[in-house]
């Protein structure tokens, strides 16, 4: 198949991709109870475990490290903090930065997040192995990197404009 056939074949196979995003985005915003019988986002209870991971990591780090604008990533830290999730202390000496550390509850409450990620990975894969071999689904990983890194580029263009 020639190239010109190629991307013809791709461009009409677009809306399968735009479905796994919405369904996938549609997952992502959903609320559930993670464990302590109130409900979060996706984006929530992932900020929570990063914080939880990177003790002391501050606002712009949580950004950075989510490819997000410090406002999106101050709103999700904004409300696990009043949740009594996480706590802000400011840097001494520095009364502009802010380090983030989880309590007690956030601390727990992340490790069951990472207990539920693991079995609904598993059974994910589990899932993926009975249609798919391995390296097919190798081969889709690295699709899905380089996806990332073309719409990481056409955002940071968009920003420019």
């Amino acid at each position: 198949m020639k190239k010109e056939e190629q991307i013809r074949f791709l461009t009409r196979e677009a809306e399968k991709l735009y479905t796994f995003v919405f369904e996938s985005y549609a997952l992502y915003s959903a609320a559930r109870d993670y464990g302590n019988g109130e409900k979060m986002t996706m984006a929530e209870i992932h900020t929570l475990t990063l914080i939880a991971d990177h003790p002391g990591i501050s606002v712009g780090g949580v950004a950075d490290m989510w490819n997000r604008t410090l406002s999106a990533a101050s709103q999700n830290i904004q409300k696990l903090a009043q949740k009594g999730l996480i706590e802000k202390k400011k840097e001494e000496g520095n009364g502009k930065t802010v380090h983030l550390y989880t309590t007690e509850e956030g601390k727990t409450l992340s490790e069951r997040h990472k207990d539920y990620d693991r079995r609904q990975l598993t059974v994910a894969a589990e899932e993926m192995l009975r249609v798919h071999s391995f390296a097919e689904l190798q081969a889709t990983l690295r699709v899905m990197e380089s996806g990332i890194l073309l719409m990481e580029k056409i955002q940071n263009a968009e920003e420019k404009d």
